[in-house]
């Protein structure tokens, strides 16, 4: 432990010693969206996040090197980690550098990339996490009221004080990381807030809340949303609770990323508590306001200083799973898991939203957990897949950005799936056996959890890759020419240029391109025609 705390302040002493002659010398981050598709770019190219997200308390100097051994266990290339906005400002104006110092020192130090996440207002639908001396003054920052006028644990976002007193936190921690890491940009993503709106009640019912549910929709919202004029009762009916809170939060929240932005404009992201599993009551099953699917389109027409919309995934089900990745996979918003839980089952929809020209996938809680079979399967399974996968996420990233990308993920039921490249088909069976002629009706995994990824590289040849399925490579014959493999060489990214292992053929290729469970490896495939 000692050698670790003199580590940690080596590096945290070259860090606020060292970057003022630190040149900047890389490309800052960004998001791109271009014709509907999405990319982050990292130090001029895009990037594939592949993140683990930190237990909420595990960001403190003192416990970092304990959970980032585990990050660094799951190969992951990204952490994602809180901000307390109650230990960075413990008195008004006041700021706290120390964790946020630690972060980046220490992640840097192990070669992270590091998302912070702002827990600012909002921490899951509540405010926790505001400083004490904004929860001892209500007078001062005013609370939500539910409809008998009872205080909720949220800030109200009707309050100017509120929002000014965010927006100059977060502007401080957007300050100060201009500071200590522009030029080496270790900090690539902010999440603004954490699962924002309201849990216990669906709007505010306070003074404020109530005088302004009786103005008017904004004219701008209405016409965006292609709505006629009048009160929020008249334009959105039955819905009108919950639309008005979500324009109260999106506009509140918008203001503290703008702040944001102007001292240092990193790309910016909101997160999602999610209305789905049949869950349909605001501020009950769900937190009121939040970036929800239903209000989503509000959301986006007032808060342009947010790059897009993560999704907070709870759930292994492939139906449930798929449809909200598909829900949010849009032309103004790019594929992205910000929370996904840790479990075995969820690691194979990473290769889903990769399939969807997504931005990547974070896992949540990955530190700490007791030794369990379910977490050891969990702790297997993401570091199986981030460690095949890291290595050439640069690559991965760019094809998802040009539209090159296609995954098969095994939907119970369905144990073929069919990925098509203009004349050329890769047929993705799930349950063949490693060698043989599969049957006719083929099984499936036994835990469903076969995926694969298939990458164009050039107009025959591609790239293949995955757990528990067969691939082989069929081609249209409209033409009068007929398909053939070429050559498969197995072989992995180095520095992120392709180094070949081996070429493989007879048993290897005679009945497809097998990936086992353990032990994946990648294939570079050629095809041609005869």
């Amino acid at each position: 432990m000692r050698r670790r705390g003199a580590v940690w302040l080596a590096a945290t002493l070259s860090l606020l010693l060292g970057m003022a002659a630190h040149a900047a010398t890389r490309e800052m981050p960004r998001y791109v969206s271009e014709n509907g598709r999405h990319a982050l770019f990292v130090d001029g190219a895009p990037y594939s996040i592949m993140a683990a997200q930190l237990h909420n308390s595990s960001a403190w100097p003192q416990v970092l090197p304990q959970a980032l051994d585990q990050v660094e266990a799951l190969h992951a290339n990204t952490v994602e980690a809180p901000v307390y906005w109650e230990q960075f400002e413990p008195e008004p104006g006041r700021y706290d550098y120390t964790n946020i110092d630690a972060l980046i020192a220490q992640a840097r130090t192990r070669g992270l990339r590091l998302a912070l996440l702002w827990f600012g207002t909002w921490k899951n639908g509540q405010m926790h996490y505001v400083p004490d001396w904004i929860k001892r003054d209500r007078a001062t920052y005013p609370r939500m009221l539910d409809a008998n006028g009872v205080p909720v644990d949220v800030l109200s976002p009707h309050a100017q004080t509120n929002r000014d007193v965010d927006s100059r936190a977060f502007a401080a921690l957007m300050r100060h990381l201009r500071k200590v890491d522009e030029g080496t940009y270790t900090v690539i993503l902010v999440q603004v807030q954490n699962e924002p709106g309201a849990i216990g009640t669906v709007r505010d019912h306070g003074e404020a809340g109530e005088r302004a549910f009786r103005e008017q929709v904004p004219e701008a919202v209405a016409r965006a949303l292609s709505k006629p004029a009048g009160t929020w009762t008249e334009v959105f009916g039955p819905g009108a609770a919950e639309a008005f809170s979500a324009y109260a939060n999106a506009v509140y929240i918008e203001q503290v990323a703008a702040a944001g932005k102007a001292e240092y404009p990193l790309p910016l992201y909101v997160n999602t508590w999610l209305r789905y599993k049949g869950k349909i009551h605001p501020g009950l099953d769900y937190p009121s306001g939040g970036a929800t699917w239903n209000v989503f389109d509000l959301w986006r027409v007032v808060t342009p200083s947010i790059d897009f919309i993560g999704t907070d995934i709870y759930t292994s089900d492939y139906n449930e799973y798929t449809k909200v990745v598909d829900q949010y996979a849009r032309p103004d918003n790019p594929a992205w898991v910000s929370e996904t839980g840790f479990e075995a089952a969820t690691a194979p929809y990473h290769f889903y939203v990769l399939g969807k020209g997504g931005l990547g996938f974070s896992v949540f809680g990955i530190d700490g957990n007791e030794d369990t079979p379910e977490n050891r399967a969990a702790t297997e399974a993401y570091a199986a897949a981030f460690g095949l996968l890291t290595p050439m996420q640069r690559m991965l990233a760019s094809a998802a950005f040009e539209g090159r990308l296609q995954a098969a993920v095994e939907k119970p039921g369905t144990p073929q799936q069919d990925l098509r490249f203009g004349p050329w088909q890769a047929r993705v069976s799930f349950g063949a056996p490693m060698w043989g002629d599969a049957p006719a009706i083929l099984p499936g995994t036994p835990d469903h959890a076969g995926r694969v990824l298939v990458v164009q590289l050039e107009p025959e040849v591609f790239l293949v890759t995955g757990f528990q399925g067969r691939v082989e490579f069929q081609r249209d014959t409209t033409d009068g020419k007929y398909g053939q493999l070429l050559k498969v060489e197995q072989g992995r990214y180095v520095d992120g240029k392709w180094r070949t292992v081996r070429w493989l053929n007879g048993d290897e290729t005679d009945y497809g391109l097998n990936f086992r469970v353990r032990d994946p490896y990648v294939l570079k495939v050629t095809v041609g025609t005869h």
